[in-house]
């Protein structure tokens, strides 16, 4: 099949449009990002924070990045990257969570005495 260039134009304004809204959510999201690290939710500021930066990660995969087209070998390097970066932050928290906490001592700064021939402040 022929395509005209009306088809053309058309392709090209909805390629504009997709990508001008999914940068307009991501200024969105960067302010939701800003807001929320004002307010005192606690833990759910981390949670927060996460949250909105998958968002925003999704986002820059699916559209600018066009993974939404790309060919299943392409998606499937993708997927394998991310469960490679699951499983190495699911190891970490793992040994994080069962490391035991065993604090050096605290000690005291201490001055040393000036070397010999040393011309000392006034």
């Amino acid at each position: 099949m022929n395509r005209t260039d009306g088809d053309d134009r058309t392709d090209f304004r909805g390629e504009v449009r997709d990508l001008v809204a999914t940068w307009v959510a991501l200024i969105a999201l960067m302010l939701a990002s800003l807001g929320s690290a004002y307010l005192k939710l606690g833990v759910g500021n981390a949670l927060a924070g996460v949250a909105i930066a998958t968002i925003k990660t999704a986002l820059v995969v699916w559209i600018f990045m066009q993974l939404r087209r790309a060919s299943a070998t392409t998606r499937t390097a993708a997927a394998v990257g991310l469960a490679t970066l699951l499983l190495l932050m699911t190891l970490s928290f793992v040994d994080y969570s069962t490391r035991s906490r065993a604090p050096a001592p605290w000690q005291s700064p201490q001055q040393i005495a000036p070397a010999l021939g040393v011309a000392t402040p006034p």
